[in-house]
């Protein structure tokens, strides 16, 4: 029967039946049995007559177990602490930074913050029941923290080039936000929130995050925001002096297409990096289109001077 226990054949006489609390069929309920000492029967019918086994079995119930209120640690207050509030008492912790007695000693994060997911295990009867405590150590307020942006390859002087739409993500989830963009515009609550610069320009991003009572304020390093810029000549002639296509397009992988004046395909590459200078091309005006894989398009006109 279940909780372990099957009905078990008897050779050639077939099957027993069990019966007592919580029994259903074959199957023993705990829940339906309820706490206390209950006396379960197998009983067996052969040709020979009836047969029955007992087994007792005590349920007890097992304690709520608390591992107490979350906490929150501010980076200028990080210090070892005793786990305190958890029941019943004698249980063990287990998880990062936490002895089994429940001494907390918070990890080294290089001023980064923490989420640590604590466990408190309390036994009885040999039946282990466990409760969750969380503890949250905040980052440190700090400046010209980097946004972990992708590089603009192509012009990585820029972080990008208008419009530019930029992802941010705080130090630490978890907390309450203000986002400031740096460009006038309305202030952003949100964990993660997506930005779009118009405008060329540098733009300081300033996030204020609250975890309970803790406050942390991070400057971020500057939104350099360039303007796209297509050139319509280039001179090849060896001096190194503007002699290749250098469009101010996009950081994003660029399809670049040029063609003759007959509309003739004379050069193609899917990801464009600022080198074609027209080699083998006799000079003239020629036409391009550039598209990035967020299908920004440009095209126009380009001579080729020697």
């Amino acid at each position: 029967m279940s909780a372990g226990w099957q009905r078990a054949p008897d050779g050639n006489s077939g099957w027993g039946t069990f019966s007592g609390p919580g029994v259903a069929g074959n199957t023993f309920s705990p829940t339906a049995a309820g706490p206390g000492t209950h006396t379960l029967t197998y009983t067996l019918s052969d040709s020979l007559g009836c047969g029955s086994a007992v087994q007792t079995v005590r349920l007890t119930v097992a304690p709520a177990v608390r591992a107490g209120r979350d906490t929150t640690i501010c980076a200028d207050q990080i210090q070892a602490f005793q786990m305190r509030g958890m029941s019943p008492a004698g249980g063990t912790w287990s998880g990062t930074g936490v002895t089994p007695s429940g001494m907390f000693t918070p990890p080294n994060t290089n001023n980064r913050g923490g989420i640590y997911q604590l466990s408190y295990t309390y036994t009885i009867n040999g039946c282990a029941t466990a409760a969750t405590r969380t503890v949250v150590v905040t980052p440190a307020s700090a400046v010209n923290v980097s946004l972990n942006l992708p590089e603009c390859s192509a012009n990585p002087q820029y972080t990008g080039l208008a419009p530019f739409t930029c992802q941010f993500e705080p130090v630490l989830a978890g907390g309450t936000y203000d986002w400031d963009f740096g460009d006038g515009s309305r202030h952003s609550p949100e964990a993660s929130p997506t930005h779009v610069y118009a405008n060329p320009g540098s733009y300081r991003v300033k996030l204020i995050a609250r975890y309970a009572g803790c406050v942390v304020e991070t400057a971020f390093a500057p939104v350099e925001v360039g303007d796209m810029k297509v050139p319509n000549i280039i001179t090849p002639n060896g001096d190194s002096l503007n002699d290749a296509f250098k469009p101010r397009f996009s950081c994003k992988p660029t399809l670049l297409q040029v063609f003759n004046r007959w509309g003739t395909l004379v050069y193609e590459i899917k990801d464009y990096h600022n080198d074609w200078s027209g080699k083998s091309l006799p000079d003239g005006v020629y036409y391009y289109l550039l598209r990035d894989t967020d299908e920004r398009r440009a095209k126009g006109w380009l001579e080729i001077k020697r």
